[in-house]
């Protein structure tokens, strides 16, 4: 680092290089200590190898290119309202595209979800019963299109449905002949 300041010692360039850290300039999150992805990382021997990552599906709204996020498994098991979205997912105990993505940020409870489908529920083989009861687990894909809605066609489906139409006739009538 290149010292731009007339300082007297290094003792007072370290103290000032030190307090002036970008970590100390930003506010402190009462939510987390660390950055998520370090927690993560450090606790992914300790879930048996399972880890988050951050989901590489992106959306173009009027802010610009962002990260899309998804609902987080637990909070959709729990029915919390209003729900909580995550762009952060287990590639573990993700089957191929279809991903469960879960919250690194624990929100009024003692652990993060991450750590409650590893840890309380054994990677999602021990939900208790009153919450699978209430909640049907789909594995969704990711969409084969982002940021286009899938459109019904009736007038084209019409269409089609009068050209078989005539075109059956028009087959009966020239057998006729």
């Amino acid at each position: 680092m290149v010292q731009l300041l007339a300082v007297d010692s290094a003792e007072t360039y370290e103290t000032i290089e030190i307090a002036t850290t970008a970590r100390e300039r930003t506010a402190a999150s009462p939510a987390r200590e660390g950055a998520p992805q370090e927690r993560a990382m450090d606790r992914a021997d300790d879930e048996g190898g399972h880890r988050l990552e951050e989901n590489p599906d992106m959306v173009d709204n009027e802010q610009g290119l962002k990260k899309r996020q998804r609902s987080c498994k637990v909070y959709a098991l729990y029915k919390s309202k209003p729900r909580k979205y995550t762009k952060y997912f287990c590639p573990e105990c993700s089957t191929g595209n279809r991903r469960k993505y879960f919250c690194n940020v624990a929100r009024g409870r003692e652990k993060t979800c991450f750590a409650i489908w590893h840890t309380d529920w054994k990677n999602g083989n021990d939900i208790p019963r009153s919450l699978l009861q209430e909640h049907k687990l789909r594995d969704r894909p990711p969409a084969t299109r982002p940021g286009k809605k899938r459109r019904r066609c009736l007038a084209a489906e019409e269409d089609e449905e009068e050209n078989e139409n005539e075109d059956s006739d028009g087959a009966v009538a020239g057998d006729e002949a």
